[in-house]
């Protein structure tokens, strides 16, 4: 597997662990240990990128808002 696509794996991994977090609910707790997990991975990555980390976290809190509003 190239460093590239390596990366984007973690990302994606950081990216859904994140929305599980901001999506959790009091009767179905989110699992912060793998938000923590994939954020260490993410910043321990030879081709981590602060933008491109940013920019991952970015478009799953417009999702989660989305998520949150269908209930209403």
């Amino acid at each position: 597997m190239s460093t590239g696509a390596e990366i984007s794996a973690l990302y994606r991994e950081f990216t859904d662990a994140l929305t599980e977090v901001l999506a959790e609910t009091a009767g179905n707790p989110a699992r912060r240990g793998r938000l923590a997990t994939a954020r260490a991975a993410v910043k321990k990555h030879p081709a981590y990128s602060e933008h491109e980390f940013f920019f991952s976290g970015g478009d799953r809190i417009h999702t989660v808002g989305a998520i949150q509003n269908v209930g209403r």
